[in-house]
């Protein structure tokens, strides 16, 4: 489990993208939880779990490594939930 270090805004429909090429270069918080998520990918066959701190709580998923059609960039992308409370 990868627990991410930034605050995210997730849509409505709970469903996270991070596009690991970009046209400049990221800087931290978030240059550090890409490359995280890349090194998680590569080591278990191109998916991990992630656990991301949103403004309304914690969420938790699996992303997977995808080449994105629409713009021809690599990302990660999948589903995520909210954390049971108690």
């Amino acid at each position: 489990m990868l627990i991410l270090q930034g605050l995210y805004q997730i849509p409505p429909t709970k469903r996270m993208t991070l596009f690991a090429e970009q046209a400049r270069p990221l800087t931290g918080v978030l240059a550090h939880d890409l490359h995280a998520v890349e090194a998680a990918c590569a080591l278990n066959a191109g998916q991990c779990e992630v656990q991301v701190n949103t403004v309304f709580g914690w969420m938790r998923g699996t992303l997977t490594e995808r080449t994105h059609t629409r713009f021809r960039l690599r990302a990660f992308e999948g589903h995520l939930s909210f954390l049971p409370r108690g």
